[in-house]
């Protein structure tokens, strides 16, 4: 056996007896090398195989950890949400633990980008790609949940000259809340298990009245309903037609499989914003989310997100792009 082989081996044992725990920190590129005699790529490529293998994740600047231990196997039955949401808070804990760690700057200084950590923007641009969003970081905008990010773009003017917000109904009842309380203008139109009409939806369109469309397109609350992928197609075709936005909130889009694809999958002329939350994948008490933006809006949504507050909170971002950059959402997810 080689002493790559060796170094794998001898950490997979560890790992699967119980001697090195869920979390437990691997000894360093250098101990290794020390210990087994070998030079660091060694023991560095043995690390990387067993990242890539998901026994371990990296920190920056910190090492690797154990991501599987022997307390939490892959067998393990999970009986309701709260084991899920348990299994979850263990690993989001050892991410914030280490955001804590390295006393970074933005924990003493205002941290100038309204738009959210470097960090994680990076984070969600490959997370939101695996699920067949492709975007630019610069579309992307972190929000302290999606009930902000819905705040600001009811108070937002468009551009495209119209005044009222049109709202599937049923709907999600903090939005019917947040049009009602502040007396905004607006539509309804009703969407069952029949469908949309699409005909009276191209009314409503082509008025010119409609600023933005608000619906949920996969497992809508509080109905379930998803749309069909030629009615996600005619919904990106008629906002691009008549020059009216759609907010996508995609708050269970976690939970979909690869053949039901969001709308904005099927936007080709920035018509649609895309709201995506952690709240259901992870914990509400997270309370952080993201928008992706078409271009001509980014400007406008972050100067109504500097009234609001100076940064998302940004020890919970980095925390939660640690979680991301390391499979442990991806890992999570699964299990759930």
């Amino acid at each position: 056996m080689s002493i790559y082989q060796d170094i794998l081996e001898s950490i997979k044992n560890d790992i699967q007896n119980g001697s090195l725990e869920k979390g437990s920190k691997l000894p360093s590129i250098r101990q290794l090398s020390q210990t087994y005699s070998c030079s660091k790529d060694t023991a560095q490529r043995a690390l990387l195989e067993l990242r890539y293998q998901n026994y371990i994740y990296a920190v920056p600047k910190s090492g690797y950890y154990v991501l599987e231990g022997r307390s939490d196997s892959s067998d393990k039955v999970l009986l309701n949400l709260n084991d899920y949401n348990q299994l979850a808070y263990e690993d989001f804990h050892l991410c914030l633990d280490e955001s804590l760690a390295g006393h970074q700057d933005y924990l003493f200084n205002y941290y100038h980008e309204q738009a959210g950590l470097t960090e994680l923007v990076e984070a969600l641009k490959n997370r939101l790609a695996a699920d067949d969003i492709y975007v630019n970081a610069d579309q992307i905008v972190i929000t302290s949940g999606s009930q902000q990010a819905l705040y600001i773009l009811s108070q937002m003017d468009f551009g495209n000259g119209g005044h009222k917000i049109l709202l599937e109904q049923p709907t999600y009842h903090r939005m019917n809340q947040l049009v009602n309380r502040q007396k905004l203008t607006y539509e309804s139109i009703n969407r069952g298990f029949d469908g949309l009409d699409l005909d009276l939806l191209e009314k409503y369109f082509k008025s010119g009245q409609i600023k933005f469309f608000y619906t949920i397109s996969r497992y809508s609350n509080p109905l379930g309903l998803s749309y069909t992928a030629k009615e996600k197609e005619k919904l990106a075709q008629l906002a691009s037609q008549y020059n009216v936005y759609i907010v996508e909130d995609d708050y269970m889009g976690d939970f979909s499989d690869s053949k039901n694809l969001p709308i904005h999958y099927y936007d080709t002329h920035d018509r649609i914003i895309y709201i995506k939350s952690f709240s259901m994948a992870l914990f509400p008490g997270l309370r952080l989310g993201s928008v992706v933006l078409p271009q001509n809006l980014r400007a406008t949504f972050l100067a109504h997100k500097g009234l609001i507050d100076y940064d998302t909170n940004l020890i919970m971002q980095k925390a939660l792009s640690v979680y991301l950059d390391n499979g442990m959402f991806q890992k999570n997810i699964k299990k759930l």
